[in-house]
């Protein structure tokens, strides 16, 4: 079995993101448009729900795992745009990372994350700070963090989004 060998920081370090405000019923084209040309550029480019990513430490984690898994074969899909949407999502199963990270047409933040390769941000994108200013328990909890996790962890709440990352390895299994 072939091991990674890289660093989260030299597998993740070309790794860019930013919250990108949209008005209802926009986050879809802007979906559709970024698909074609990160296809069009060969561009692995990540777009998802604002409210469930916590963060550029987040983004790198999940990136990390997914090259991760593609490296020592365990990966659950060919795409390194979906197995790091899986680890991102912290789930299982990528039908319900899909649905857990998409963007629809209420969505008004969104995050377009390059995995690799470049995208110049447009006018308004914010870039991406490496943890978020405030997560509210009822965010934590939309993500999937239980109550009990919430009252028992001692530390940044951000953090046990990071163990749900780590955890999709076991959980694959």
């Amino acid at each position: 079995m072939k091991l990674m060998e890289e660093s989260i920081e030299d597998a993740t370090k070309d790794l860019c993101a930013w919250i990108v405000k949209v008005e209802p019923g926009q986050a879809r084209p802007l979906l559709e448009r970024m698909s074609k040309r990160a296809d069009g550029e060969a561009r692995d480019v990540l777009i998802a729900n604002a409210d469930m990513v916590f963060g550029m430490d987040h983004l790198r984690s999940a990136l990390y795992h997914a090259k991760k898994a593609m490296v020592e074969g365990a990966n659950a899909s060919d795409s390194l745009v979906m197995e790091t949407l899986l680890y991102t999502s912290g789930e299982r199963q990528l039908s319900t990372a899909i649905r857990k990270m998409s963007v629809g047409d209420e969505t008004t933040d969104i995050i377009v994350a390059v995995l690799q390769g470049r995208v110049d941000p447009m006018e308004g994108w914010l870039e991406l700070p490496d943890v978020p200013a405030h997560s509210s328990r009822e965010r934590l909890k939309r993500f999937g963090i239980t109550e009990e996790e919430l009252c028992t962890f001692e530390g940044r709440l951000e953090e046990l989004v990071l163990e749900r990352v780590a955890a999709v390895d076991v959980l694959k299994k």
